[in-house]
């Protein structure tokens, strides 16, 4: 898999594809993307089989490191790959260490080794452990092993440390990537840490100047903890890390990061270089039985992009979630209909809201770049 870039004339933003997929020759997949966040392999709420009515597009899989650590041992006698299980043949998929959408907790931090928690407690993974779950795994591409646990609040001795600790991981698993047939021709994103000092940054950068050839792509990671808390992060405060970052980068190296980032701030971070973001939102969003219903205007600097469908207001409303939507969810059913669905606590209600934030959240995803 490589990242071309299809418009020429500046950093940001800008629009690239994603071509020569290895297992996918076939397929090309535009940029700015957004990952369809999964947990365990399976996007919450949503079937693989009701994937297909949401979009007939292809689409990559994120797919959490704490979220399958459970069935390793499995894979370790499984031929296949990951989304083989539940049932993703199709899909291509991305391994990343957290789940965006679940707040990581802090501390606990081991030289040369990154916790994750998972619903057992406590794991360490060093490089080693992380690169043999990763050719288990099979991705179509994977973030490096990384120390992201850094925050707005991060003490300079936690930041240097994060920054050691990434430099040391990142090293170590692309000695490992540059032996191993299996991950030759996988798409490999680098870790970017310091969290907001940009003279960390300048000395994560420059650790992996080196090894430039051996990466598709860059992280920007340690902006936060992950979880819901990131859909309030002002993109204001940082916008000097993000800049400061992408502006050191190779222009040919796809950009990412990770978070539930509401729409605004998406935007935001796609005019400040970013390629590649992930769905986690539509998950949080789906939890508290809202739905999106955002524009995109280049004016439009609204923070309302969503409805609460158990408001009462939505009770007798027969119009669709949006207008002109033509999800499964808006094209049969009404707000109305939903509400009751809400009232009543069906298990088919969080299932239409979801499609309905996915397919909004992936249409709207396409136009990112062009604002």
């Amino acid at each position: 898999m490589k990242f071309d870039i299809v418009t020429s004339g500046g950093r940001a933003p800008r629009l690239g594809v994603l071509r020569a997929i290895e297992r996918r020759p076939d397929v090309e997949i535009e940029t700015p993307l957004a990952l369809l966040h999964t947990q365990g392999g399976h996007i919450p709420h949503v079937a693989h089989e009701l994937l297909k009515l949401v979009s007939d597009e292809p689409q990559i899989l994120q797919i959490s490191l704490v979220s399958v650590h459970c069935f390793r041992e499995t894979l370790e006698h499984f031929r296949g790959r990951v989304p083989d299980l539940p049932g993703g043949r199709d899909s291509l998929t991305c391994l990343t260490l957290h789940d965006p959408s679940n707040l990581t907790k802090q501390g606990h931090h081991v030289s040369d080794k990154v916790p994750i928690w998972t619903k057992y407690g406590k794991v360490l993974y060093n490089a080693e452990m992380y690169m043999n779950i990763v050719e288990n795994f099979k991705p179509d591409m994977y973030y490096l092993l990384s120390d992201g646990d850094t925050n707005k609040t991060s003490p300079e001795k936690r930041v240097s440390k994060a920054v050691e600790n990434t430099i040391n991981l990142t090293r170590q698993c692309l000695e490992r990537h540059r032996k191993s047939e299996i991950l030759k021709n996988k798409f490999v994103m680098a870790p970017i840490a310091g969290g907001y000092c940009l003279r960390s940054r300048e000395k994560s950068i420059a650790a992996l100047s080196k090894e430039i050839s051996s990466v598709s792509g860059f992280l920007i990671d340690g902006l936060h903890n992950n979880g819901p808390e990131v859909e309030f992060l002002p993109v204001e405060e940082l916008k000097e890390v993000v800049e400061y970052v992408v502006r050191r980068l190779p222009e040919d190296k796809l950009v990412s990061v990770q978070g539930c980032w509401n729409p605004l701030s998406v935007i935001k971070l796609v005019r400040l270089g970013v390629d590649m973001f992930d769905t986690s939102y539509c998950r949080i969003l789906t939890e508290r039985s809202s739905a999106l219903t955002f524009n995109i205007e280049e004016s439009d600097d609204e923070e309302n992009y969503e409805i609460n469908l158990r408001d009462v207001k939505f009770s007798e409303d027969f119009n669709p979630i949006f207008d002109g939507c033509l999800c499964l969810s808006c094209t049969k059913y009404s707000k109305a209909y939903i509400h009751h669905l809400l009232t009543m606590q069906e298990l088919l209600a969080p299932v239409l809201i979801m499609i309905h934030n996915i397919h909004h959240y992936l249409r709207k995803a396409r136009l990112f770049g062009a604002i």
